[in-house]
């Protein structure tokens, strides 16, 4: 059994810089699950690109109010987000990035802000997950089929503490 410690924000930004992700770019990396639950059928569908979009806008939204200043625009955020949308991306590099949002962005000293940050993230999974494809449609929990649920569970677990997912 090897020793594993948590990955820190520096470790994890370096990582990032791996993928050619930094900068402003970092806050982006939040998106990556929702593209993730948009491939777990294996295709990505009109609905879910839909609400793909809303997400984007709102997160944007939410990390200049953060800031206090626009420091994302929307039409880079999902520039960013469509070059994980046209071509399915490796599974496992997903799964990498994924595994960053946490020490990324849930390593704020303000527990509250971590908790909105994650609450934000599994809703509009859920949302693009649950929804039967067409925009504009609201969302059925019943609609889940089994990828999706474990690409919930899996974002889930990502985004938990390390004791409660351990």
């Amino acid at each position: 059994m090897t020793d594993r410690r948590p990955l820190t924000r520096e470790d994890a930004l370096r990582r990032l810089r791996h993928f050619g992700i930094r900068g402003a770019d970092v806050y982006l990396i939040d998106l990556v699950p929702l593209i993730e639950m948009m491939w777990a059928d294996g295709r990505v569908q009109a609905g879910e690109l839909e609400r793909l979009r809303e997400a984007v806008r709102a997160h944007v939204g939410r990390v200049n109010e953060l800031a206090g200043y626009a420091m994302l625009k929307e039409e880079h955020a999902l520039a960013f987000a469509l070059r994980f949308v046209r071509e399915r991306p490796d599974p496992a590099l997903l799964a990498e990035l994924r595994s960053l949002v946490r020490p990324v962005r849930l390593s704020s000293s303000c527990e509250a802000l971590n908790q909105a940050v994650r609450h934000s993230l599994l809703a509009a999974s859920l949302a693009i997950a649950a929804g039967d494809g067409r925009p504009g449609e609201p969302a059925a929990g019943a609609d889940l089929d089994a990828a999706e649920r474990r690409a919930l569970l899996a974002l889930r677990q990502a985004l938990d503490d390390d004791e409660a997912g351990a």
